[in-house]
């Protein structure tokens, strides 16, 4: 039997992020906080409802942090679409 999942803090703030995208948004956290699933789910949400990705910016601190925000929204848009990721999950 799985363990009820506890909302976190942050939850209300998090589906928030995900739901509107009329304006700019600021995500600050700590290391580990979710920030890079926040703003990958975002972007994916964004792309689904047909925002152009030419009206899309994301901006990290290190290039490693951007390589693995554009490995996370590929996922993202796949599982949206129902494609298998590359790397098999």
């Amino acid at each position: 039997m799985d363990a009820p999942q506890q909302a976190l803090a942050d939850d209300a703030a998090r589906r928030n992020a995900l739901a509107s995208h009329e304006r700019s948004l600021l995500v600050e956290a700590g290391a580990g906080s979710g920030k890079t699933a926040v703003m990958a789910g975002r972007i994916a949400m964004m792309l689904a409802e047909g925002i152009a990705p030419r009206f899309i910016a994301a901006v990290t601190f290190t290039e490693l942090a951007a390589s693995e925000l554009v490995m996370r929204v590929r996922e993202f848009v796949n599982a949206l679409m129902g494609v298998a990721s590359e790397n098999g999950k």
